[in-house]
């Protein structure tokens, strides 16, 4: 429909138009964490400093349905507060998939995960540039390169990016041991891998009409 495809203004939306407005951005990563309620986003002080807690209220939650809405996130449970229902959310993707489970899913349910899994690392990556975390320490890690494969290229980078994701659980459940004992500081760390076929690339003028001037 017209109105999902474009944006107010006129533009075509994009997988992180959701995440348009900062407030969504902290209310994702915040839903992805742990399930939270809009009260209980706001009692948490994740909210904007608002002295009425009604009008707070009533824009955090407009947030939450706009995501809700646009698959982000999800209704888990629904408890009564002083006769007004509280609704709970939760992230909606499975972090981890099998190689056999994730081949026998739908490609519009794989799209899906696709979509909630990166907006969920759009919005702690946005989140840690804008607070300064994502720069405090200058051997952090950014690459990215776009380039042309055969088959068995593709087989050869898939193969490493898995054993490298491998290699950074193993490292990870190897530092939760260490710290329950050693009492050492606690650095929080995202760390991502993505490996994924590049949409075609946009025709050249000359490609497409070898008369334009």
């Amino acid at each position: 429909m017209k109105g999902k495809e474009q944006s107010k203004e006129g533009t075509k939306s994009t997988i992180c138009s959701p995440l348009a407005h900062p407030l969504r951005v902290r209310i994702l990563e915040v839903v992805n964490e742990y399930p939270i309620s809009p009260v209980g986003f706001i009692d948490a002080g994740f909210a904007p400093a608002i002295d009425d807690k009604q009008k707070a209220l009533s824009l955090v939650s407009y947030h939450f349905r706009a995501l809700e809405q646009a698959g982000c996130i999800e209704i888990i449970a629904t408890r009564q507060v002083r006769g007004a229902t509280e609704h709970i959310y939760g992230g909606i993707s499975r972090v981890y998939f099998s190689d056999e489970e994730f081949e026998k899913l739908p490609r519009k349910q794989r799209k899906q995960l696709s979509q909630t899994s990166f907006q969920g690392l759009v919005a702690r990556t946005d989140t840690a540039i804008r607070t300064g975390t994502f720069d405090a320490r200058t051997d952090r890690y950014l690459a990215w390169r776009a380039m042309e494969v055969d088959q068995r290229g593709w087989n050869e980078i898939h193969d490493r990016i898995d054993q490298c994701f491998k290699e950074c659980e193993q490292i990870r459940k190897d530092a939760e041991d260490r710290l329950a004992v050693s009492g050492d500081e606690v650095i929080p760390m995202t760390a991502a891998v993505l490996g994924f076929e590049s949409p075609p690339r946009p025709a050249l003028w000359h490609d497409e009409d070898e008369s334009r001037p």
